[in-house]
This record gives structure tokens, C-alpha cells and sequence, in this order.
């Protein structure tokens, strides 16, 4: 026989010390003598999500509160929605004016021709250029 003692005994003798230790010592003494940060060190923090069963998480998460505390305006704002509406906005106007000018241009010199047509008159004799602002012209050149 070895004069070790039986390694059950000891066990059993340690499992009943804890428990008696748990239950009359207060566990904010023994944690006031932990370092948490020195502990947390050790923690692997990628083994312990890991461990995670993130789609039961995120089961638990119920959606409807968690969206009633976000300020939706405010989400707008940061996201530069309104900017971006009020300058494309602004550019389609642009557009659409250009559109209807370049069609009242192309409307105003078919019904010149039209008239043109009605008078005989010839399209030949017609001045490039407007008389009051070919008068401007020569004057500016002149200078």
C-alpha cells in the first residue's frame, strides 16, 4: 500500500469544504479580491462567441422595440436623403425646362416656316439674327 491517500476521499472531502465555503462566505469579499481586468485578459474572446448560437439570439430580439427607440428623422438626416432628393429634384426641373424650351424653339420655327408658307414669303431674305440685336453687335464690334 502507498501512503498517498485515496484520491476519491479527497474529492468527496474538497466537494463538501466548497460547498460549506460557498454558502457561509459572501461572494462580494472573494470578488473584491479578484482583478476582473487580469482575469478578463485570459478570456479568449473569440472561442467564447464562438460558443454562441447567434441565431437563437437574435431570435430573442424583439425587433418592434428595439425599432421603437430608433429616431428615424434623425437617421434620415445623417444619411443625406433630403439633400440628395432636393438636388436631383432640382436637376430634373432643370431638365424638364430645357426639354420644354428646346421644344418651344422647335415649335416657334415650325410656325414661322408655316407663316413663312401663308405670306410667300422667301426664307432667303430672313435675317440670321434678330435687327435689335444685331444693332447691339455691330455696336460692341465697333468699339
Amino acid at each position: 500500500m502507498t501512503d498517498r491517500p485515496d484520491k476519491s476521499f479527497i474529492g468527496r472531502v474538497t466537494g463538501k469544504v466548497t460547498g460549506r465555503v460557498v454558502e457561509t462566505v459572501d461572494p462580494d469579499i472573494i470578488l473584491e479580491h479578484v482583478d476582473i481586468n487580469a482575469l478578463l485578459e485570459r478570456i479568449d474572446v473569440n472561442a467564447l462567441l464562438d460558443r454562441i448560437d447567434t441565431e437563437r439570439l437574435v431570435s430573442r430580439i424583439d425587433l418592434n422595440s428595439l425599432l421603437a427607440t430608433v429616431d428615424l428623422e434623425a437617421l434620415v438626416r445623417r444619411s443625406g436623403v433630403p439633400e440628395i432628393v432636393a438636388e436631383s429634384t432640382g436637376k430634373m426641373a432643370g431638365s424638364a425646362i430645357d426639354v420644354a424650351r428646346r421644344q418651344l424653339v422647335g415649335l416657334d420655327f415650325l410656325i414661322e416656316r408655316i407663316v413663312d408658307r401663308i405670306f410667300r414669303r422667301d426664307p432667303e431674305t430672313r435675317p440670321t439674327v434678330p435687327p435689335l440685336l444685331a444693332a447691339q453687335i455691330e455696336l460692341g464690334s465697333g468699339s
